[in-house]
C-alpha cells in the first residue's frame, strides 16, 4: 500500500505543481513583456530585445515563483483529499504522516535542486545578460530610437531625436544633445543631421555617421561657442559593457560568499534560501491545507498565500538589516527559517496527535 500511495500522491501533486507553475510564469512573462514594450515604445530598449528581456526576467524571478507554486499544489492536493474524505480513508487504512509525507519531500528535493540553480546560477547569469543588454542600448541608439519622439541615455545626459526612418534604416533630420561635465562645469554639445546611420566594424565598434549638419559646442551662457558646419562627422559610441561589478544580483554565488561586504552576505543568503523555503514551506503545506471533510478544496489557500508573503516579507526585511547592519551576518535570515520551521514541527505535532494524547493520558490519571 505505501507504494501505491507515493505514487498516486507524487503524480497528483506533480500535475498540480506543473499546472500552477505554468500560470505564474506566463503572468510573469506577461508583466515582463508588457514593461519591456512599454521601455521599447519610450526608446529605452531596442525593440528586438524585447522578448529576450521579457524571458530573462522570468528566469530573475522564478525565486518568488518556485516555493509559492509547491505551497499551493500541496495544499491543493491535501484540500481535494480531505474534502472527499481518502485522507481519512489513508489514515484508517494505515498510512501515517511519513507515508503522506514521502511522496511530497521527495517531489519537493527534486524542485528544490531545481530552484537552487535557478537562484544560485540561471539568476545572476540573466541578470548579466540584461544588464549587457542595457548597456548596449546606448551604443545602439539608431536602433532604439523611436521616430518622431525623444529618447534619452546615459541618465538624460544624451538626448536623442529623429524625424523619420526610412527603408534602409537611416534616421532623418536629426537632433542630438551631449552634456558632459569639464572643467567643473556641464559642457553641452548640440548636433543636427540631416541624415544618421550606425556603422559596427569588424572589431564591434559602434560608430553614429551623421551626414550634412551642424555641431555647436560650449558651455550655457557663455560666449566662446563652438560652431562646426560638417558633410559627415563620425560620433563613437560607447562600446557594450558587462554587468557592472557593483550590481550583487549579477555576481556569482561564490563571489559573494567569498566578500564581507554586508549586501554580498545578504544577497547569498537569500539565494540559499529559495531552496531551503521550499522544504520547510513543503512540511507546513499539509497541516494549514488540511480542511474539514465536504468543505471547499480552496478554504485555505488564501491563508497560504498569506504564509508565504509574511515568510518572504521577513527574509527579505532581514537581508535589508543585514545590509544595514542591524542584523548579525551570523543570525541573518537563518532566524525566519529557523522560527518557521518550528512552527511547522509544532503543527505537525498537532496532526499526529500528540497534545491530544497527552491531555487524554493527564485525564486518565
Amino acid at each position: 500500500m505505501p507504494s501505491v500511495v507515493f505514487r498516486y500522491l507524487f503524480g497528483e501533486t506533480a500535475k498540480t505543481w506543473l499546472i500552477i507553475t505554468s500560470v505564474l510564469v506566463f503572468l510573469t512573462l506577461g508583466i515582463g513583456l508588457s514593461r519591456f514594450i512599454g521601455d521599447a515604445a519610450a526608446g529605452e530598449v531596442p525593440v528586438d530585445t524585447v522578448a529576450t528581456l521579457a524571458a530573462l526576467s522570468v528566469v530573475s524571478n522564478l525565486e518568488i515563483v518556485m516555493p509559492i507554486s509547491v505551497l499551493l499544489a500541496i495544499m491543493l492536493v491535501v484540500g481535494r483529499l480531505c474534502r472527499d474524505n481518502e485522507m481519512a480513508a489513508l489514515m484508517a487504512g494505515g498510512a501515517g504522516l511519513s507515508v503522506i509525507y514521502r511522496p511530497f519531500l521527495m517531489l519537493a528535493a527534486l524542485i528544490a535542486l531545481f530552484a537552487a540553480t535557478m537562484s544560485i546560477i540561471a539568476a545572476p547569469y540573466a541578470q548579466r545578460e540584461m544588464n549587457r543588454l542595457g548597456a548596449q542600448t546606448a551604443a545602439n541608439a539608431v536602433k532604439s530610437v523611436t521616430p518622431g519622439r525623444f529618447a534619452s541615455f546615459d541618465d538624460g545626459r544624451v538626448s536623442f531625436y529623429a524625424e523619420s526612418r526610412d527603408d534602409r534604416g537611416r534616421l532623418h533630420n536629426v537632433f542630438i544633445r551631449l552634456v558632459r561635465e569639464r572643467d567643473g562645469a556641464d559642457r553641452q554639445t548640440i548636433v543636427t543631421a540631416e541624415t544618421a546611420r550606425q556603422s559596427v566594424s569588424r572589431q564591434h565598434a559602434v560608430t553614429l555617421v551623421l551626414t550634412d549638419g551642424w555641431r555647436y559646442e560650449g558651455v550655457p551662457g557663455d560666449a566662446d561657442y563652438r560652431v562646426v558646419q560638417f558633410a559627415e562627422h563620425g560620433v563613437r559610441l560607447r562600446p557594450p559593457q558587462t554587468a557592472d561589478d557593483d550590481d550583487v544580483d549579477a555576481q556569482t554565488t561564490l563571489t559573494l560568499m567569498n566578500s564581507d561586504d554586508p549586501e554580498a552576505i545578504a544577497a547569498w543568503q537569500t539565494r540559499i534560501s529559495v531552496p531551503l523555503s521550499i522544504f520547510i514551506l513543503t512540511l507546513i503545506a499539509l497541516p494549514i491545507g488540511r480542511v474539514p471533510p465536504r468543505a471547499g478544496r480552496y478554504g485555505r489557500v488564501i491563508v497560504g498565500i498569506l504564509f508565504y508573503v509574511v515568510y518572504l516579507n521577513l527574509v527579505r526585511l532581514s537581508g535589508q538589516a543585514i545590509e544595514t547592519g542591524a542584523l548579525r551576518p551570523l543570525i541573518g535570515e537563518w532566524w525566519v527559517h529557523l522560527v518557521v520551521f518550528g512552527i511547522a514541527l509544532v503543527l505537525i505535532a498537532r496532526e499526529s496527535g500528540f497534545g491530544r494524547r497527552s491531555r487524554r493520558a493527564r485525564s486518565a490519571t
